[in-house]
C-alpha cells in the first residue's frame, strides 16, 4: 500500500516547502483568521469527488489521475486540482460497510455513489510572473487583508486564514522584485485528514526521507 501512495505525501509536503511561519506570525494568521472566507475553490467545494469535479473545473481538462489529479488550462493558466484517495484495508472495509448499513438515509443518496473516490482538497493556479503588489491587491479586494506572511529578501509567502480554507500566495525574487506566479488553495479540513493518514502510513524515517526527496 505505500509504494501506491508515496506520490501523496511528495505532493503535500510540496505544498508548503518554503518557510515556515514564526509562532507570532502563525498566532497572527490564526487571530486574524476571518468565519467566512471559501469553502472550496470556483464552483467545486472541498471534499467534491473527482468524478464529479471534472465537470466543474476551470479551463480544459489536459490531464486526468483518478486517485490524485486533474490539471487544466485556460489560455497561459494552469489549474491542478488535488485530491486525496485513501487506501482502504479489509479491515476499513469491513468497518465502512457496516457503519454505511447502520446510516443509511434517503438524505444521503451522492455519498454512496461517491464512497471510494478521490476527494478534492487543494487547487494550485499558476501563471506568468506578475508583480507581487499587483496580485496581492486583487486577493484582498476579494478576501480582505491577509493574516499572515513569511516574506524575506522577496521570498516566502502571504497567507490568508479562513475556518475552511487558507490562501498562499507564493513569492519570489525575480530580477531583484518580489513577484508571483502561483497560488494554493487549501480545504484545511482535508488536509488534516492527509497529514493524519501520512503519520499512519508511513513511519518516522520513510516521512523524513520523503520531506529530503520534495523538490
Amino acid at each position: 500500500m505505500k509504494k501506491n501512495i508515496v506520490l501523496l505525501p511528495l505532493l503535500v509536503l510540496g505544498l508548503f516547502a518554503g518557510p515556515a511561519l514564526s509562532q507570532q506570525e502563525q498566532k497572527s494568521a490564526e487571530g486574524g483568521a476571518k468565519s467566512g472566507g471559501p469553502n472550496g475553490y470556483g464552483q467545486l467545494q472541498w471534499g467534491t469527488a473527482l468524478s464529479a469535479a471534472k465537470e466543474k473545473v476551470e479551463g480544459k481538462i489536459t490531464f486526468v489521475d483518478e486517485k490524485r489529479i486533474i490539471v487544466s488550462k485556460d489560455g497561459d493558466i494552469e489549474y491542478r486540482y488535488g485530491f486525496f484517495y485513501k487506501e482502504t484495508t479489509p479491515e476499513d472495509s469491513g468497518a465502512k460497510k457496516t457503519i454505511d448499513t447502520e446510516k443509511k438515509s434517503p438524505e444521503q443518496p451522492s455519498q454512496k455513489s461517491e464512497a471510494g473516490e478521490a476527494k478534492l482538497y487543494f487547487v494550485l493556479v499558476r501563471f506568468p510572473y506578475l508583480p507581487m503588489e499587483e496580485v496581492k491587491k486583487k486577493i484582498e479586494e476579494k478576501y480582505g487583508p491577509y493574516t499572515g506572511e513569511t516574506l524575506k529578501n522577496n521570498r516566502g509567502a502571504i497567507l490568508w486564514n479562513f475556518s475552511s480554507t487558507t490562501i498562499v500566495l507564493w513569492v519570489d525574487d525575480y530580477e531583484k522584485s518580489p513577484f508571483c506566479r502561483k497560488i494554493t488553495y487549501i480545504g484545511k479540513e482535508i488536509a488534516k485528514e492527509v497529514n493524519d493518514y501520512q503519520v499512519k502510513v508511513f513511519t518516522d524515517r520513510e516521512r523524513e526521507v520523503l520531506r529530503k526527496l520534495s523538490p
